[in-house]
C-alpha cells in the first residue's frame, strides 16, 4: 500500500513537469483565438473572427467574462480577421464571403452586433469558394 501511495506522487509530481499545451490538439493557426456569432437583427448568418489576442470587457472598459452582462465587448487584438458566413432564406445553406476584413484591433459588442476596426484596416479578395457550403449556426 505504501509503495502505491509513494507511486502515485510521483507520478503527480512528474506529471506537473509537463507542459500543459501537451494534452491539447494541434491548431492550423497556432496562437489564434476563433470565435463566431450570429448576425444581430434575425439575419441569417454569421461572424467569424480570428486574432491572436482576445478580452471581454464591459461597455465602461472593466474586465467581466463573456455572456457575464448584456451589454459586454470582445476586444481582438493583433492580427484580427473578419469573415462573414451569409446563409439563404431557410438558413439552411450558407457561403463564405470572399471578403476578409483584416484589422490591427476590432471591438465587437454582442449586444448590437457592431464591428468597430482600429489600427491598419484593410480588406481583402480571397478567392471564392463557390462550391463550398457551410452549416448554418443554430
Amino acid at each position: 500500500m505504501k509503495f502505491f501511495v509513494f507511486s502515485f506522487g510521483i507520478i503527480c509530481w512528474l506529471s506537473s513537469l509537463t507542459s500543459p499545451a501537451a494534452c491539447q490538439e494541434p491548431s492550423t493557426q497556432a496562437g489564434r483565438l476563433h470565435f463566431s456569432f450570429p448576425f444581430p437583427g434575425g439575419f441569417h448568418g454569421r461572424y467569424e473572427l480570428a486574432s491572436s489576442n482576445a478580452q471581454w470587457v464591459a461597455s465602461d472598459g472593466r474586465p467581466v467574462c463573456a455572456g457575464c452582462m448584456g451589454d459586454s465587448i470582445l476586444q481582438l487584438r493583433g492580427d484580427v480577421e473578419v469573415v462573414t458566413v451569409v446563409c439563404g432564406p431557410t438558413g439552411d445553406e450558407c457561403h463564405k464571403s470572399p471578403v476578409v476584413l483584416r484589422a490591427d484591433a476590432i471591438d465587437y459588442n454582442e449586444t448590437t452586433g457592431k464591428l468597430q476596426a482600429r489600427g491598419v484596416v484593410h480588406t481583402v479578395l480571397t478567392q471564392p469558394q463557390h462550391d463550398a457550403k457551410y452549416k448554418a449556426s443554430k
